[in-house]
């Protein structure tokens, strides 16, 4: 059972209504995680900041949207891993993609090196070594683009714990664990 409050459009007041019409025009309808969210209007519109101006990282949007994967699945968050999964095809991720994201694995060595990256930086909250940051620059990332993979480590993250936080309720498919894709005979 969800543990924190979804606040539905009726009921919201006339600020958060204007954040929830943005996120209906852009997304065609509001999902439950952005309901969470609308119990604080300043949370809302720096998440809707935040992640509209990520868009434009020099990462690419396929790769971001594949960080986003790596980060759910690495902070267990059942509900991001669902929508990321969901539209994934709509934002230009193929099964495969989506699985690589989820796995923090990719057969191109720059994808490979930023998901390393992503997972180091989760795993040691950013004090990565130096040896370790010099991989992903040998990868071909510059430090804007350092930049770019920590915060969308940190944009992962702030909806992956607000998520777990407030246990939301699926509106989307839920995605199967990852051991179900490794041939596991898993059970709906």
């Amino acid at each position: 059972m969800q543990r924190l409050t979804s606040v539905e459009y009726d009921q919201a007041t006339p600020e958060t209504r204007e954040l929830l019409d943005q996120v209906k025009a852009a997304y065609g309808a509001i999902p439950n995680a952005v309901k969470v969210m609308a119990n604080s209007p300043a949370v809302l519109r720096s998440y809707l900041d935040f992640t509209h101006d990520m868009n434009k990282v020099t990462i690419g949007r396929k790769l971001l949207s594949q960080l986003k994967l790596t980060t759910a699945e690495a902070n267990a968050c059942d509900y991001c891993n669902s929508i990321l999964t969901s539209v994934g095809p709509a934002t230009g991720l193929s099964a495969e993609d989506i699985l690589d994201g989820r796995k923090a694995e990719s057969s191109d060595a720059r994808s490979a090196a930023a998901f390393k990256f992503a997972s180091q930086v989760l795993e040691k909250r950013g004090k990565l070594s130096d040896a370790e940051l010099e991989q992903v620059r040998q990868a071909g990332f510059d430090d804007a683009q350092i930049v770019e993979l920590a915060a969308a480590v940190v944009l992962g993250s702030f909806t992956n714990f607000l998520n777990n936080v407030a246990d939301t309720e699926l509106d989307f498919p839920p995605v199967e664990p990852l051991h179900c894709h490794a041939g596991a005979t898993c059970a709906n």
